[in-house]
């Protein structure tokens, strides 16, 4: 039983039952591939852009440093009109890191695959 901030246990709400937000977000057995599928055509090709980031740096950061780390990168993509919006259906982002020895060799690589 969860416990409030004074250390006393919550007392159980017995006046309504709560759902549980989760069930309806519940995914199934479709795959991700199939939910997005409106992205591909006939022959399964894939018409949305690709963004591909590479981070080369000395100290290699956390995984969810870095990700979130290219949300500006990003959107100045979107402002400067080079991919249409930054969403799943209209771009693939892949997110990588790679060690480098000296910090002057430090440098972000960013391929942009545009499909029109």
């Amino acid at each position: 039983m969860p416990k409030t901030n004074d250390g006393k246990r919550r007392k159980d709400n017995i006046v309504r039952e709560e759902k549980n937000p989760f069930i309806e977000h519940i995914a199934g057995d479709e795959s991700v591939v199939t939910s997005q599928g409106e992205a591909r055509d006939a022959r399964g090709n894939d018409d949305r852009h690709r963004v591909r980031i590479i981070s080369k740096r000395v100290r290699i950061c956390d995984p969810d440093n870095l990700v979130g780390g290219v949300k500006y990168l990003v959107d100045s993509l979107r402002g400067a009109e080079i991919i249409p919006e930054d969403d799943p259906k209209s771009i693939t982002l892949e997110v990588s890191q790679e060690k480098v020895k000296t910090y002057k060799d430090e440098e972000t690589w960013v391929e942009v695959s545009v499909h029109e």
